[in-house]
């Protein structure tokens, strides 16, 4: 775990042997915190909650018998108590660290609840459309979810395994879909609804360097893509705003601090912050 903006770090050693492979996160709003593990070999990736002394993790899925993919990221809809994540194929047809798998690689709703989450009932695929689901976001009023949807067939290979994808097993995508969040408040449910581009990276006028991955809102309901040449910041309208330029691009973003105006931006090496005019939609 790494405080910011001060940067110290403290080790997770007591969870590093139940969070396998961890990949994306999101707060519970409690100080505690929902994360994704890929799993490794046949063991299924899985979500997890952390409390909020970084120090108990307890398992939220999947139940027993459902083998997923790589869960890659994680977002939580504060209404409906329920979880969406995203689960890619990386794992196994990319990464090589993974030997089983599920057949569509989708975007999940599962309640936060372990003791829900326990019933294979509670678990719904909201969406399959994607070639590779990464990140995933929702608006600051929870009305829009957003997913980056992230696949070269040059990556691809594991040559006994090949799930559909919408580009062809050569193909391409770079781009980011939007959503309507449709929330069943008598049911406690979350459906996706009227699914659109909301960015397609290869289509811009200046073509963008790398692949959207992770992605975040400000408190205006601005999008914020971690890309290859660093951070694209989109309007909610789709319109390009501008761009944080960050040498070996960026995989991961987080807005904090003591105010929200914090944005702290990953790669593979290094860490960055950078004081921003706008809080991030921590609500």
């Amino acid at each position: 775990a790494v405080h910011f903006p001060s940067g110290a770090v403290r080790r997770l050693e007591a969870l590093e042997a139940q969070i396998v492979m961890g990949n994306g996160g999101t707060t519970d709003f409690a100080g505690g915190a929902y994360l994704c593990s890929q799993g490794l070999g046949e063991h299924t990736g899985s979500l997890w909650h952390v409390d909020a002394s970084l120090s108990v993790g307890t398992r939220v899925g999947p139940p027993e018998g459902l083998v997923l993919n790589s869960l890659n990221d994680v977002v939580l809809h504060r209404a409906s108590g329920r979880l969406l994540f995203t689960d890619p194929a990386y794992g196994i047809e990319v990464q090589g660290f993974r030997t089983t798998f599920h057949a569509s690689k989708a975007v999940w709703g599962v309640p936060a609840d372990p003791e829900k989450a326990a019933h294979a009932a509670s678990w719904a695929m909201l969406n399959e459309c994607h070639d590779q689901p990464n990140g995933v976001l929702l608006s600051p009023d929870a009305r829009v979810a957003y997913v980056t949807d992230v696949w070269s067939g040059k990556w691809h290979n594991n040559p006994d395994v090949q799930l559909r994808n919408a580009a062809g097993a050569g193909g391409e995508q770079s781009r980011i879909h939007a959503f309507d969040v449709v929330h069943d408040a008598a049911q406690g449910t979350v459906a996706l609804a009227n699914a659109r581009t909301f960015v397609d990276l290869r289509e811009e006028p200046k073509p963008a360097e790398g692949y959207p991955d992770g992605i975040k809102c400000d408190e205006h309901g601005n999008v914020y893509a971690g890309c290859g040449g660093g951070v694209r910041v989109y309007a909610p309208s789709g319109h390009f705003l501008g761009r944080i330029a960050v040498k070996g691009g960026v995989a991961n973003l987080c807005f904090g601090g003591d105010d929200g105006r914090t944005l702290l931006m990953l790669n593979e090496t290094k860490a960055f912050t950078m004081r921003m005019k706008v809080r991030g939609a921590l609500e």
